[in-house]
């Protein structure tokens, strides 16, 4: 019980990473408010947090819009006497939103402006708008932790996943500044880098690595076997990560334990980058 009776809000908290940091934070004793922009997806999660014993509040938010961002840091604050911890978990893979000839790769010249705009707005603005909505509460009671989920995508630029690659660095970037401006506050901002685990994003990314990676193209793989053999291949551990992978070390970032870390980009990926 290492969050007892902390108060967090998790964006993205509808399913994949942020449900399973949801359910890891509820474990160690926090109460939580689940953000999505599905609301349905949230209603879910935050009764599973509630299966636990824990208080827990569904919210339905667009990380891109700062009127709905204000509303969902200031209903937490309202609801629950006030807020301990943010973990911004929301993302898109900057590939899934519309529809890309199956048999041409996602060039440069492909992207779209509205696929550029959607994942920057998502993965990186809406970042921004998250830390800088809960940043004069954080101020005001010296104490705060702020947890970016980046990935080790944003390690370095893909060929495949550019708009990604790019919105995930800047997440990075953006918690080191952030860090730097609320350290004198006694505020906490870290990033999680996440390795491949097998969310509904990756099962999207599955589908691309097989009709594109050179070494699947002609072969006719089912998607899943191409990530399997991936996964072999680049991480050291040879295993998949999971959500709750990612949750515990959302949890240790949210503790007193790691109340001297700040500012630091840690990746959760079997070994497969270093930092």
């Amino acid at each position: 019980m290492r969050l007892k009776d902390k108060v967090a809000i998790v964006t993205g908290g509808g399913g994949g990473l942020g449900e399973g940091i949801s359910l890891c934070l509820a474990r160690e004793g926090a109460d939580v408010v689940v953000s999505d922009v599905k609301m349905e997806l949230a209603e879910k999660v935050a009764a599973e947090v509630k299966e636990k014993g824990r208080k827990s509040l569904a919210m339905q938010t667009d990380v891109r819009s700062e009127v709905q961002v204000e509303k969902l840091v200031s209903q937490t604050i309202a609801d629950f006497g006030g807020m301990d911890i943010l973990v911004c978990s929301h993302g898109v893979s900057g590939m899934t939103h519309r529809e890309h000839d199956p048999d041409e790769p996602i060039t440069l010249e492909g992207i779209t402006e509205d696929d550029w705009d959607l994942t920057l707005d998502v993965n990186l603005k809406g970042v921004f708008l998250c830390n800088r909505a809960i940043a004069p509460h954080f101020k005001k009671k010296n104490a705060g932790k702020i947890i970016n989920v980046s990935s080790v995508g944003g390690r370095q630029g893909s060929a495949q996943l550019l708009a990604y690659s790019i919105s995930k660095a800047g997440v990075i970037a953006l918690t080191q500044a952030v860090a730097q401006q609320l350290a004198p506050y006694s505020v906490n901002v870290n990033t999680i880098c996440p390795g491949i685990i097998y969310t509904p994003m990756w099962q999207e990314g599955a589908k691309l690595l097989a009709r594109m990676d050179p070494r699947f193209k002609d072969l006719n793989m089912e998607p899943k076997d191409a990530l399997d053999f991936v996964v072999q291949m680049v991480i050291p551990l040879k295993r998949y990560q999971t959500t709750e992978d990612i949750g515990n070390a959302a949890v240790f970032l949210a503790s007193e334990e790691a109340k001297e870390i700040t500012g630091q980009a840690i990746n959760v990926c079997g070994g497969m980058h270093f930092a």
